[in-house]
Parts: C-alpha cells; structure tokens; sequence
C-alpha cells in the first residue's frame, strides 16, 4: 500500500516537472529566437510479486505462468526543443539578422590570439564559444561586432587586396580602419577614370568608322547625282531644245488650260455649222497630249531602269493611243463599226492612263531610285554619326569628371583630413544571404567587412541551452560543422529576427492536461493515506 503512495508522489514531481517546462516556454513567448521545449513520461521501475515460468506438458505438469510485477510510478523521460525556424519579425537595424534553417551563429569571449583555427573537428566544440539562434547584433566602441550580451559574433574575414575569405579560422568580425576606406576610394577613382579613358577610346574609334562610312555614302550621292544630271541633260524635246521637268510640267498646265476652255466654248455653242469649234478643241486636246507625252518620256527615261527592258517604252503607248484618237474622231456614230472604234479608243486611252500611273513608282535600279536612295543613305549616316560625336562629348565631360574627382579625392587623403588609424565610419549596413556584411559609406561608397559564419551539430538534441540565447555543446552533440551562408542549412536573412518558436494553443491544453494528471495523483496519496487509516483503526 505505501508503494502506491510514493507512486503517487513519483507522479506529483513528474507532473510539476512538466508544469515547470510549460510555464518557462510561456515565459519566453517573447523571447528572440527561443525554441520550446517539450517533455516526456516513462515508467520508473517495476518488482516482480511472482515469477514466471513456462509450461509443462508431462503427466502432472501444468500450463504457462506470467510474472506478476507492481509499478513504483513515473519518472522524466526526455526533455527535447523544436529547433525549426520561427516566424519572421522586420528590424530596422541593418545588422540585425535571422537564420533560415538549421545553422547557429557563434559567438563567445574574446579568444586568446583573437582567432580560432578550424584544422581540428572538434575546433570549436573545445573553444568555450557558444552557438546562438538570436542575431540581435551591434558595433561596439572598438568597432567589433557583438551581440546585445556583449559576445563577438566570429566569422571569416576579408582581404581588401585578394578579395578573398579567410576561411581556415575564425576571427572575432570588426570594422576596417579609415586607411582601407581611403584605399578602395583611391583604387576606385583611379578604377573609374581608367575605364573613361577607354570610353572615350572607343567612342572617338566609334565617330572616325561612322565618318568614313559618311564619306563613302556622301560620294555614292555626288555619283549618283551625276549620272542622273547627266541623263537628265541629255534628253531633248523634239525640235532639240532642252527642257526641264518644270518647264514641261508649267507647259501641259497651260494646254491643258487651253483645252478646257475650247471644249466649253464647244459644248456652250448653240451651233456650230463647219465643226469649227470641235476642231478646235481637238487640236488643243493633241496640243496638250503631246506635251503630256513629252512630260512622260523624260520620267520614264529617269524613273526606268538603265538596262535594256522589253517592255513597251512611252512613245508606243502615245502613238496607239494617237491613232486610235483620229480613228474615233473621224469615226461616224450611225455606222455598223463605231462601237469597235470607240472600243479600241478607250482601250489605247487606258493603257496609256495605266502607263502613266506606273511612272510614280520608281524602278530598282533607275537613275533616280539610286540617286534617292544615295541621298536617304547620307542623312541617315549623318544621324548616326551626330550620335557619335555626341557619344564623343559625353565621353570627354565623363573623363574630365573621373579625373577631377580622383585628383580631390588624393589631395584630401594626403593632406590628412582623414585619420588612417581611426575606424571607418558607415552609414548603413547590410547582410546578405551568405553572410556577408556590407557597410555604405556617406558618400556611398560599399565596403565588405567579413562573412558571418554559421555553425551545425550532428545532434542537436546534445545541445545544452546557457541564459542569454546560447547553447552549449555537449557531449552528445558531435563536433561543430562550420560553413558560410545560403546553402541548405541556413541563409542569412537581413533587417529580421527570429521570433520564438512557443505554439500557445499548445501550451496551454499541456497546461490542463498536466493539471488533471497531478490533480490525480495527489488522489493517489489521499484515498492510500485513508486506506492506512482503516487498518489503524481496526486495531480499536
């Protein structure tokens, strides 16, 4: 009967263990980067009443017996930490940070040479560094980074020279001393003014290739020109006088002007006994075609192409429709044939309207097609070489600014308006995914000041929490895996903190059940301590 009363008291601790699990991941609901805790119940140990023994199936003999065993309560069997990632909380501080995955920072003392060499596995596990979840980070006076404990948060450091990473050993991060700012600032004038010179190189061999292939187009138009003023100038009008497109345009206005008026003077006649009128208005009419052909004869020598052509020339097109002009003229409209006549004149008239109406399309390889497009080719070459030259200027302004600007930048670091020894001094700071810490100068300038380096365990169930975010390795932890950001284990995620990992739904119905569970096993020690009672009061 006592067994059942320390079972029940067995059960009154494991259940105020539990409630003391609870109440601390309650606490810490607000904590950065905390990681709740959960913990188990197994049986502590059992005594055997009776033994059992096996069956006997001889004569006599009798059947299997079990053993018979009495508990003596509970006892605490695992206390575990769910190390998933918590939820994501903004920051306005540009180093504060939060890992994505499953890596640690690490962070702890000053170490004595102020690094650690990784060649041994168990490197860090040996060191007296800490792991940590919470990268809530700062600049301390002496310009190293630290936690809001006061740790060094440790990492790989950068040469500004080899733009490498020393990953062989941890080092306590810092800030780099103004004399590397006044370096890369130097380094990144002359940097700049170096690729304006060859901007400008560039840009002038860009103008003087545009400038010869202006030259060549504008000699194509001066030949082009030539062939077609020579051309030009060598058509004659009939009586061998040489006339201009303009004079011949200028010379069909007034015929035709002519021959609109003896036509209405023909139709507003109220007789016109001899066909006087009528034969004038057709000889202003013949007037005016054969000042349209000669009009059309000169286009068509220009606008055809130089190459001997099969096709009709003007002059057999004028002259069809010449003869089928005086066929329907004389033609008499009460004869069987007129309607032939009269057919085969429209015919020739709209072969020729046709003909006409192709002149104003140029042909591929006419005089005046060439010319035209020689001279379409010159404006579009001297676009293209405007642009260059104003390439060329903006080059020159770029240079003269890259060298002023190196020259002020030289003769304000030699002069000593910056301390070399003093500690740089940035604006703003970012991390980036790997770890990398980039702080911007006041006249924004980026500068790589380390990687943070991040940390892993084969066990993470070894891991021993310490006060103020930190982890311990145990014993059963395994060594410490050091890596840089951004793989599988872990990236590094900028202006945010984790927050904790506390599920309050779930806290607080393992409240109720393990109120319930240690409400019952008081019950125990109360109904076994009546149970007493009674065979002490039997003696009365």
């Amino acid at each position: 009967m006592v067994r059942s009363m320390f079972a029940g008291v067995a059960g009154l601790r494991a259940h105020q263990s539990k409630m003391d699990v609870i109440g601390n991941n309650i606490a810490n609901v607000n904590t950065w980067g905390y990681k709740a805790a959960s913990m188990s119940f197994k049986d502590a140990m059992y005594q055997n009443s009776s033994s059992g023994s096996g069956g006997n199936t001889e004569t006599g003999g009798i059947g299997a017996v079990n053993a018979n065993q009495i508990g003596y309560g509970v006892t605490t069997g695992a206390i575990t930490y769910d190390y998933s990632t918590g939820s994501m909380s903004p920051s306005a501080n540009g180093l504060d940070c939060m890992i994505d995955g499953t890596g640690f920072f690490i962070v702890g003392p000053m170490l004595n040479g102020g690094s650690l060499s990784l060649e041994r596995d168990d490197a860090v596990k040996s060191s007296g560094l800490y792991l940590s979840r919470v990268g809530k980070f700062k600049v301390d006076p002496n310009g190293y980074l630290t936690d809001d404990s006061g740790s060094y948060v440790y990492g790989f450091s950068y040469d500004q020279d080899s733009k490498e990473y020393a990953t062989g050993s941890l080092v306590p991060l810092k800030l780099p001393n103004q004399s590397v700012i006044n370096k890369l600032k130097n380094d990144n004038n002359n940097n700049a003014v170096t690729a304006a010179k060859k901007a400008l190189s560039d840009a002038q061999a860009a103008y003087n290739s545009q400038n010869a292939i202006v030259s060549a187009a504008r000699q194509a138009y001066v030949t082009a020109q030539s062939n077609y003023q020579a051309k030009y100038d060598s058509i004659e009008n009939a009586a061998g006088t040489i006339k201009g497109i303009g004079n011949l345009e200028l010379d069909l206005a007034a015929k035709e002007t002519a021959k609109n008026t003896a036509y209405d003077n023909w139709k507003n006649a109220t007789t016109d006994p001899s066909n006087t009128l009528r034969d004038t208005y057709y000889a202003k009419l013949k007037e005016y075609e054969q000042a349209d052909y000669e009009l059309i004869e000169l286009k068509a020598q220009l606008i055809a192409p130089t190459a001997e052509s099969t096709i009709p020339t003007p002059d057999d097109y004028f002259t069809n429709y010449q003869d089928k002009l005086e066929d329907f003229r004389d033609a008499d409209p009460t004869l069987p044939g007129y309607a032939g006549i009269k057919q085969d004149y429209e015919d020739a008239k709209k072969a020729m309207v046709d003909f006409t109406n192709k002149l104003s399309t140029l042909e591929d390889g006419s005089l005046q097609s060439v010319r035209d497009a020689a001279k379409i080719a010159v404006s579009t070459e001297e676009t293209k070489l405007e642009a260059a030259k104003n390439a060329v200027t903006k080059a020159q302004a770029n240079l003269t600014t890259a060298q002023t600007t190196a020259a002020s930048s030289s003769s304000s670091t030699s002069s000593g308006t910056s301390t070399d020894d003093a500690l740089a001094e940035f604006a703003s700071y970012k991390i980036q995914t790997d770890g990398t810490i980039v702080g911007t100068t006041a006249n924004s300038q980026p500068v790589n000041i380390g990687k943070i380096a991040l940390g892993s365990v084969q066990n993470m169930g070894g891991l021993e929490k310490d006060s103020g975010y930190y982890y311990t390795v145990g014993a059963s932890a395994g060594n410490v895996s050091v890596f840089e950001g951004g793989g599988s284990e872990g990236r590094i995620m900028g202006n945010y903190l984790e927050m904790a990992k506390v599920d309050l739904a779930t806290e607080m119905t393992d409240m109720i059940t393990t109120q319930r569970g240690f409400q019952a096993n008081s019950k125990i020690i109360t109904v076994t301590d009546q149970m007493l009672e009674e065979l002490v009061n039997m003696k009365r």
